[in-house]
Formats: C-alpha cells, structure tokens, sequence
C-alpha cells in the first residue's frame, strides 16, 4: 500500500486488498447501535509531532471557504450506515488526536479511486474505492488518521497559501468568492506553467507534509486503541502490488517518483514507523480490533 497525493493542495491516495467473512447481515452490522472503539491507550507520546505556526491566508473562516471551494466539486454517497459508520471511527481518532477540540466532518464519495484527502476546515473525505480495499478497522483508522493530521497541522491551507503567492502574487481571501476565484486562477496558471508543479516538487515541501501526517497518524492510531504497525505494512503491501502491475516499467517509475513524487519513497517512510515504533510500547503485529461493524461495512461497500 502507498499512500499517494492526487491533489492539487493535500490529497491521500492508499490502495489495499480484502478477504473478510460476514457474521450477521450487513445492515445489521453496519448500522449496530452498540458498536464501541478499541480501548484508548493511556500513554504519554512526547516525540508526536506537534503543529507549528507559518503562512496561512486561510485562517478561520477562511479556512471553510477553502473547504467549501474544494468540496464543490466532489459527490458523496448517501449511504448513510457507511457514511455513519466512518463518521463514528473518525470521531473516536479525533478524541485521541492532536486536535481533539476541532469540529471533523467526515464524507464518503461516490468515487472508485483508491483515495481519501483533507480539504482544510475539519472536512475529511474518504473515496468508496478504499472503503472496498481496506483490510480491517486499523488500516481504515491509519487512513482517517493521516488525513485528519494533514487537517490538524494546517497542511492544505498553507499550501494553498504559497502557491498562490508564488503563481498568483495573492497575499489575501476577504469572501468566499475570492477564495473561489484564486484557485481558479490558481489552476489556470499551473496549466500555463507545468514546470511550476516540477519544481515544487524538487523542493519537497509535499513530502514533507507526508512524513509529519504519516507520523501524527501513527501516533493516534496507537493513541486510540489500533495497530498502527498497519500503516507500514499496508504501504510495503501496495508497493508489492504496484510492482506486480507495472513489470519492466516498476525501476522507471521508481526514480521518476523519486525526483518528482509528491510522496517519499514507501521505504523511508516505513522506516519512519519502525523508529517511532522505539518509543511506545507496541502490540503484537498480527493484532487487529475485530468487529461486525466493519464486517457489514464491507459487505455493504461491495454491493455499492
């Protein structure tokens, strides 16, 4: 599994597999009213990263309009025991999270691309496409919660606000039509100047972002009560499968990615797992938080 940005400020893209087995209908399941999060661990993690301050134009109410400018574009779903269903394991990592006071909203999108991405303001979205490749309730989590840290540490609202300022020359939003506005000159101006997005590229400042979403995520996942070994292991699996896929093709794409991905490669970012793995006390890694809820989840998702 790799996650991958197909964004144009902070997108998350994760593929994975499923064999599962349904216990009771997947209505039932999906819709129980009894269905409790995995037991939080009480742990202090004093090496999770924390948000900073920097250039951001999108500050407070501009923030949903940021939001709002980005998520017209997109269709949900209107399933609303899936919908539920995310919303409720998304609201316990919230808790947990270094934002736990933040207001989340989480959508489903009627979209089969392998993906999910934070638009700013609290807006989580999630496609039906990974829905239907998620493995287990831990990898669904690492999903959510990578995406809420993207949302925490402001990542798509100072995106947002240099590459304006780079392609645009614009220093200030007042209404949400102006935010509207900006990015369409925004999009214009990148397709004038495709060397542009190469260039930011080779300044990494998206793959950074990656790096510290990937390391909040694995702190709130161990924080809420799920395996977050889940988050490396479904990267080396996607990885796997990308290169079973591409054949003679995998080594050229693996150094075009180097240079010009918006992600690091899948085995530093392994690599960041396994040493924040040193500073907590870790669970088995086979270990996975059962439920029917995820089960019907599934089950649901395939016939969608």
């Amino acid at each position: 599994m790799k996650l991958l940005c197909s964004r144009t400020l902070i997108f998350l893209a994760l593929a994975l597999t499923l064999s599962t087995t349904i216990q009771t209908s997947p209505q039932q399941a999906v819709s129980q009213a009894n269905w409790t999060p995995p037991p939080p661990r009480q742990t202090k993690t004093p090496f999770a990263p924390k948000p900073f301050g920097g250039d951001n134009i999108f500050k407070g109410e501009a923030e949903k309009w940021l939001a709002d400018a980005i998520a017209g574009r997109l269709t949900p779903i209107k399933d609303e025991p899936v919908v539920d269903y995310v919303a409720r394991v998304g609201k316990h990592l919230v808790a947990h999270s270094i934002a736990p006071a933040k207001q989340y909203e989480f959508t489903v999108l009627d979209d089969e691309e392998v993906n999910a991405m934070s638009a700013g303001g609290g807006r989580i979205y999630i496609n039906l496409g990974m829905l239907k490749h998620v493995e287990s309730e831990d990898e669904l989590a690492g999903v959510l919660a990578h995406e809420i840290a993207h949302d925490a540490f402001g990542h798509a609202p100072k995106t947002g606000t240099r590459q304006l300022f780079w392609m645009t020359g614009i220093t200030k939003v007042r209404t949400p039509e102006g935010v509207a506005s900006a990015l369409q000159s925004l999009f214009a101006e990148y397709e004038q100047k495709p060397l542009a997005a190469v260039a930011e590229s080779l300044l990494g400042f998206s793959r950074f972002d990656e790096l510290e979403a990937d390391r909040a995520a694995f702190y709130n996942t161990y924080k809420a009560g799920y395996n977050p070994y889940t988050l490396g292991a479904a990267l080396k699996r996607m990885e796997r499968e990308v290169k079973e896929a591409m054949g003679e093709d995998y080594r050229e794409r693996q150094f075009t990615n180097l240079l010009f991905g918006s992600h690091p490669p899948t085995s530093q970012r392994t690599m960041v797992f396994s040493w924040e793995a040193n500073f907590v006390k870790m669970p088995k890694k086979d270990e996975r938080f059962r439920n029917a809820a995820f089960d019907g989840m599934k089950a649901w998702v395939a016939k969608l």
